[in-house]
């Protein structure tokens, strides 16, 4: 017997919430081309079902959203322990984030932690919590969700959500590095000088520029070079991009550097242009700071990952 499809009286609920969804599944991969194809799924499995008979088509979708993400982190999880490399989250220029915010309603919109939850140190914290864990803190601390509620999305008990959300704020609080540009700090000014310094390939000089307690990761995905693992003394950092930048081979193509927030942090986006014209994107990059110097310095290279942004642009 043949399915009744309603994709056309689905449409405009797409319209509508598939900003949020994007925005949910995004903070629970961290891949933005995973988020995407997940939402897509979602929709596809949503049309065989008569939205007339859905009393909240949010939280419908959102239960069916979640447990997808979650069958698909657990997937992920497995693949991240042969990643070549160091993994990170995308890193997605705020000007291209117009799948995030627009679906914000009042109740939502003092929510710190909702822009905080983009940067790529707090992806990474999240790394941290299993699959459950991430989904029932992302649902009541970011999205505020009753816990009766979440506890239908991931079919668990009330309770045991409960448990999990405490443990879940417990470690986050615990582990969570807040970066802050003070007043006094420029990032823009800072970030500049940093790149003409490794022009100049002055070590010294350009490692005063970072905190005590920085860190460089680079995700190259295996398929362009980048660092393979994370580096931790500033010295090793500001001699890595002191060989890079002050070295007089250039590349065989034309390339530009512009300063741009990425995932809600100062950032740079570099761009390399294609023998057809067209610019896509090489290197993003997102710097956090404390006390006035750099702290992280978060490298994305990882062409697989940089293309889905290119076609954002």
């Amino acid at each position: 017997m043949e399915t009744h499809l309603y994709f056309k009286d689905w449409d405009p609920l797409v319209a509508k919430h598939r900003p949020y969804l994007i925005s949910f599944t995004f903070r629970m991969t961290g891949s933005l081309a995973e988020a995407e194809d997940v939402v897509q799924d979602v929709f596809i499995e949503a049309a065989k079902t008569d939205p007339a008979s859905i009393e909240s088509h949010k939280s419908w979708l959102t239960k069916i959203c979640s447990n997808r993400a979650l069958d698909l982190l657990k997937s992920s999880y497995k693949k991240r322990e042969t990643y070549s490399g160091t993994w990170l989250p995308d890193a997605i220029p705020d000007s291209l984030q117009n799948w995030d915010k627009s679906w914000v309603d009042s109740s939502l919109e003092e929510n710190l932690l909702l822009s905080e939850s983009l940067t790529t140190s707090f992806l990474l914290l999240l790394e941290r919590l299993n699959p459950e864990e991430r989904a029932v803190y992302l649902l009541s601390e970011i999205f505020e969700y009753p816990f009766k509620e979440i506890a239908e999305f991931i079919n668990k008990s009330e309770a045991a959500c409960r448990k999990i959300a405490q443990r879940s704020r417990e470690f986050v609080t615990e582990n969570r590095k807040r970066f802050e540009i003070g007043p006094d700090t420029n990032p823009t000014k800072i970030i500049s000088n940093f790149f003409e310094i490794a022009r100049s390939g002055n070590t010294q000089a350009l490692s005063d520029l970072l905190s005590e307690s920085s860190e460089f990761w680079s995700d190259g995905g295996g398929k362009i070079a980048a660092v393979p693992h994370v580096l931790y003394a500033p010295f090793e950092i500001a001699r890595f991009f002191a060989g890079i930048y002050s070295s007089r081979v250039k590349p065989p193509y034309e390339m530009k550097m512009e300063q741009h927030p990425v995932s809600g942090r100062p950032g740079v986006v570099i761009s390399k242009k294609l023998p057809t014209g067209e610019w896509c994107f090489e290197t993003v990059m997102s710097f956090e700071f404390e006390n006035g110097k750099i702290a992280r310095i978060y490298s994305q290279r990882n062409p697989d990952k940089l293309s889905r942004l290119t076609n954002h642009a």
